[in-house]
């Protein structure tokens, strides 16, 4: 039984995708989260509220987006961990119709989705993340590729702070 804990424990210590659950990432996630604007948080803004799901690794996410001309979006997203590949997973529904399943990918320690889009012939590979800054901060950052993920163009950078 020694033996087997000292293996176990070479093991952890050699390979740091073992000590490190890669499941856990979002584990800051539940909860309300507001748009910071300017340095403040604007509750008239894009918000979302996530929710845990039927297991720890899963969440539901309820988006209300506004856009620039104040236009509003309401869309629903699943998020959660795939035990089976080692990976999260990403679905996306809106209120415009629109079902979309998301690849991921850990890139610098932190999980991108990626989709490849074609809106009337602009054709390319779009990756968003939403990185945790503080314990109740985050930057949601949106970037598009036209070279299959060779170089990347920022769409937007966001900023959230989630309610107390």
């Amino acid at each position: 039984m020694k033996k087997l804990i000292c293996l176990v424990s070479l093991l952890a210590i050699g390979n740091p995708s073992f000590s490190q659950d890669k499941s856990k990432y979002f584990d800051f996630w539940e909860g309300t989260w507001h748009q910071v604007i300017e340095g403040k948080v604007d509750t008239t803004a894009t918000k979302f509220i996530v929710h845990r799901g039927m297991h720890e690794f899963f969440f539901t996410e309820d988006w209300w987006m506004v856009d620039s001309e104040g236009g509003s979006l309401k869309a629903y997203g699943i998020r959660s961990w795939d035990q089976v590949n080692s990976t999260w997973s990403y679905v996306w529904l809106s209120a415009e119709g629109h079902y979309q399943i998301w690849d991921t990918k850990k890139v610098d320690g932190h999980w991108y989705i990626y989709k490849t889009f074609n809106f009337n012939g602009d054709k390319y590979l779009s990756r968003q993340a939403w990185i945790p800054t503080s314990a109740n901060e985050l930057t949601r950052v949106s970037e598009k590729s036209y070279d299959n993920g060779q170089t990347w163009e920022l769409r937007f950078r966001e900023f959230y702070r989630k309610e107390n």
